[in-house]
């Protein structure tokens, strides 16, 4: 049976709130490149740009979006980017998708950054990384024919990353291929989307589990709807968008190796679906981004059983990636001479 056949759905929804001030500013990194990816560590924004390759830095002490630094990667699509403090000194590390290597970077006081080293052998790197401790958490997409996966990648010796352990994801359906997309880390466990264009396509698309210790599989693929995109995890609950079905769904992962469904969750923006590709999580909210749309909506997931729309944000073009950084909440638009978008939580 399907897992979204297992789920609650939602009965009702509240009507989204509006906004009595303006509640974002913008700013654009690059007129030919597309923003993909954006992070904070302190006073500090981090943009990846793909195109140009490069990676721009704005002070955000201010409560604006300042210039401070631009970076050009020795690539043309940066994408992801986890920033560790390793031995007194801050490093970012930055995938490459065209290279299939990541990179590693010194992020420097004024927040520039400046070249460390790099490894090779990851391929088809997607943005959505994660880090633990010293440890880089990589999904490898995979292709038409071959099964995604995960890969490990020390930085603990910054200027020397090195793959210390892969993992290939499992195979959702006899013949099946099981692409590697969007992960999170918690609790010892690395959660991953798994998109799959394999028939039937009710059943290939899923959610795996793999254990960060010995990077094997746990558990049995958990059946999503088709096209599962980002994924975030609070407590014992992930959330993962689903785009073709604008949804979002919690999924309970307290028995890491016996997901459970816990509600499937229509989305809409205004009169129309929300195709929703992006999802951060905090304080009992779950900000997803409706990619055609333009929409950014607040859910409230304080019951993640019983999730409700409580706040609709419109304008916000393309939504690629959400960072919050203290009171603001960080979106790129995925478009040439693309917006970093800074949403004012407070106000939202």
């Amino acid at each position: 049976m399907l897992a979204v056949g297992l789920a609650t759905f939602l009965s009702g929804c509240l009507t989204p709130a509006a906004f009595s001030v303006p509640a974002v500013t913008s700013i654009t990194p690059s007129p030919s490149g597309i923003p993909n990816s954006v992070a904070s560590f302190g006073n500090y924004e981090f943009v990846s740009v793909q195109g140009t390759g490069q990676i721009f830095t704005y002070n955000i002490s201010s409560g604006e979006e300042v210039p401070a630094a631009v970076y050009a990667t020795p690539c043309n699509d940066p994408s992801g980017m986890a920033i560790a403090t390793i031995a007194g000194k801050n490093v970012m590390a930055v995938p490459c998708y065209d290279t299939n290597s990541l990179l590693t970077l010194t992020v420097n006081a004024d927040g520039s950054l400046s070249a460390l080293g790099s490894v090779s052998g990851l391929k088809m790197p997607f943005p959505g990384i994660a880090l633990n401790g010293t440890d880089v958490l990589v999904p490898l997409f995979g292709g038409n024919s071959a099964n995604g996966g995960i890969a490990k990648v020390s930085i603990a010796l910054p200027a020397s990353p090195a793959i210390t352990a892969t993992v290939t994801l499992a195979s959702p359906v006899s013949g099946g291929v099981a692409n590697a997309e969007y992960l999170a880390s918690s609790g010892g466990y690395i959660y991953v989307t798994s998109g799959s264009e394999s028939n039937p396509l009710g059943s290939s698309s899923t959610v795996q589990v793999v254990n960060e210790a010995t990077m094997t599989l746990v558990g049995s693929p958990f059946v999503v709807a088709h096209s599962p995109q980002q994924i975030a995890v609070e407590g014992t609950v992930a959330y993962v968008t689903i785009f073709d079905a604008s949804e979002l769904e919690s999924i309970d992962i307290s028995n890491p190796a016996s997901l459970q469904p816990l509600q499937v969750m229509p989305l809409s923006a205004g009169n129309q679906s929300c195709n929703a590709l992006p999802v951060a999580v905090q304080n009992n909210s779950a900000y997803v981004g409706c990619y055609p749309q333009g929409v950014v909506e607040r859910v409230n997931i304080t019951n993640p059983s019983q999730m409700q729309l409580a706040a609709s944000l419109s304008g916000i073009s393309f939504p690629q990636r959400l960072a919050i950084a203290g009171n603001s909440m960080l979106v790129t638009e995925a478009t040439t001479g693309g917006q970093v978008y800074d949403i004012d939580l407070d106000k939202f």
